[in-house]
């Protein structure tokens, strides 16, 4: 953890890109089960991994965090006892959460993540359409999100020094990426195909490990 501590954007985007990468090509190989690889994909989620989750994320999770949340860092070092003792630390826990879980996650997030993957699966990327097709699903997304990320953020807001936010994100998002190529394997569900869509849709759900998604018709 000592460049993590030293380097924590370096060591966040590098960590973000092998995870995202990574889960994409378990995807391919085990879920989707192909021969051959398709690396145009796996550098563009790679490359998402690295900027969005590993720069850009930081840059909400630690400059703007401390800058709007000056006590977050020393609340998130103090004993459990201690944090219970901490009303205003309390309050600054749930702000964080609601940011990001009901403003970056809605606003930024998700819009950004359908706008590349329309860029990767279609012939002619049209951003507006991939925004529209963004607000249809919107409340299925978010609920989704949330079961997952709600409790998940509570923790690395409350317990993670500041340089440990990013690596907290991706490696809770490859837990679940894992868990879910379990469950959605392609003997588990009636055809490749929806099995496919299933895995992809989770994988847009949790955020950080992008499965395989299919073209605009």
């Amino acid at each position: 953890m000592a460049l993590a501590r030293s380097r924590p954007l370096a060591f966040g985007m590098g960590y973000s890109l092998l995870k995202t990468a990574g889960c994409d090509l378990m995807v391919q190989k085990i879920v989707e089960k192909r021969e051959n690889i398709d690396w145009k994909r796996n550098l563009a989620f790679g490359t998402f991994g690295f900027f969005y989750l590993g720069g850009i994320q930081y840059a909400i999770y630690v400059p703007l965090f401390s800058r709007l949340f000056p006590g977050a860092a020393s609340f998130a070092a103090k004993s459990v006892a201690d944090k219970l003792k901490d009303p205003k630390g309390i309050r600054e826990l749930f702000y964080q959460v609601f940011l990001d879980q009901c403003v970056h996650h809605p606003f930024l997030y998700f819009p950004v993540f359908y706008m590349i993957k329309d860029f990767v699966t279609s012939d002619t990327p049209n951003p507006v359409a991939a925004v529209e097709e963004y607000s249809s699903n919107m409340n299925e997304d978010l609920i989704a999100l949330w079961k997952i990320w709600v409790p998940s953020t509570f923790l690395n807001f409350a317990l993670m020094p500041m340089h440990l936010r990013i690596p907290w994100v991706a490696t809770t998002s490859l837990i679940w990426t894992c868990i879910l190529s379990s469950m959605r394997g392609v003997h588990h569900v009636p055809s490749r195909g929806s099995a496919t869509r299933s895995l992809a849709r989770a994988c847009l759900l949790t955020a950080c490990a992008l499965a395989r998604v299919p073209s605009r018709r």
